[in-house]
């Protein structure tokens, strides 16, 4: 049994009143005796309380305004055990209520577990969710962003009819409709939309010795758009984005990452998994065709010829490294595969104007 004196606020006014406490060791009710010899009960349903340092604030639902300020701890300790029995603690108290360092344990451990999520968990969730998005998200991301970046450089008309007709016999294994066009750039890059549009920059043609290279850079950009890299590769830079902005309720930066990101299609960098992936693929879809699978090695060795000078952007939107090509070279190796005379290819190649005229076909 407890018997305590606490101060009572009746809501009227600023002025305390010293009343007798009394209650069981479950505290199902406290018993309230005034001065005057009046009494009255408060039933533990009926409380809730704050609790500020070593004072203790109890209010009964019932009386509006009243409330009763208790310092005494060994009951105050009592008290907050009833109250969880009877789940009538809030988080707040609860949390409070395990000390000063588990608190800073759980805020460390919580930080740590965001920035594990951030790095590791959330991308390829993310890009999982790609595979919910209809096909036609694909279309109309791909379709609002080659509208503007066409408007804005120069399609090499002869060059694209040329590549059109030569990657027109070749089997990319495509499920929808590939369209490859050559823009005027000294850039040496290409890359994939997601709506089927494949962007060559002419200054990575000029660069090519053969068809075989040509091929290898157009089966590894269609590896691209067949697996939905894109797509998936903005799922898993927007999950992030949108993370932080959630996290810190930045409605307005949600919609700018948006827009952002729709337009950057063309800088978009893959992650290693999937450049592997058009690597392999773009291999296979060679052999496949029945087309030198070592164009992919001397496209590589293409490129890197050209870092000595200065850094092709293909490099920066698609990683390359000695590993890679090192790679290549040993599926190659390890594979079983035939070569047929494409003719009709190296004709092809041959006719694509501007610097490409009595260049070796192989």
């Amino acid at each position: 049994m407890y018997r305590i004196e606490v101060k009572y606020f009746d809501g009227q006014s600023s002025v305390s009143h010293q009343v007798t406490l009394s209650t069981n060791e479950k505290i199902d009710e406290l018993r309230l005796q005034c001065a005057d010899g009046s009494s009255f009960i408060w039933y533990a349903d009926d409380l809730n309380f704050e609790q500020y340092g070593n004072c203790l604030e109890i209010r009964n639902k019932q009386f509006s305004g009243a409330f009763l300020q208790i310092k005494d701890e060994a009951f105050s300790k009592q008290f907050l055990e009833a109250m969880k029995r009877k789940n009538k603690v809030d988080l707040h108290h609860r949390i409070l209520s395990i000390g000063f360092p588990k608190i800073v344990g759980i805020a460390v451990a919580m930080l740590v577990l965001i920035v594990l999520s951030y790095f590791y968990f959330l991308p390829p969730i993310a890009e999982k969710s790609a595979a919910l998005l209809p096909e036609s998200f694909d279309m109309t991301l791909g379709d609002s962003f080659v509208h503007s970046f066409l408007r804005e450089n120069k399609i090499d008309a002869e060059k694209t009819r040329t590549l059109e007709r030569l990657t027109a016999q070749i089997d990319f294994e495509n499920t929808k409709p590939l369209h490859f066009v050559v823009v005027e750039s000294d850039e040496i890059n290409a890359f994939a939309l997601p709506n089927g549009h494949v962007v060559v920059y002419s200054g990575i043609l000029n660069k090519m010795q053969n068809v075989n290279e040509l091929a290898a850079l157009c089966a590894h950009e269609a590896v691209h758009v067949n697996n939905r890299h894109s797509t998936k590769m903005l799922c898993r830079n927007l999950a992030g984005y949108l993370f932080i902005s959630l996290l810190f309720s930045d409605v307005n930066g949600i919609m700018t990452i948006l827009v952002d990101n729709a337009q950057q299609l063309h800088t978009l960098s893959y992650s290693r998994k999937f450049e592997r992936e058009a690597d392999e693929q773009g291999l296979k879809i060679m052999m496949n065709n029945h087309i030198d699978p070592n164009g992919m090695v001397e496209l590589f060795a293409q490129l890197e010829k050209e870092e000595k000078f200065t850094l092709p952007k293909i490099l920066s939107t698609h990683p390359l490294t000695k590993e890679r090509k090192e790679s290549m070279q040993k599926i190659i190796r390890e594979s079983t595969y035939s070569l047929l005379l494409h003719n009709d290819l190296d004709s092809l190649f041959i006719s694509l104007p501007h610097g490409f005229e009595g260049k070796d076909s192989r």
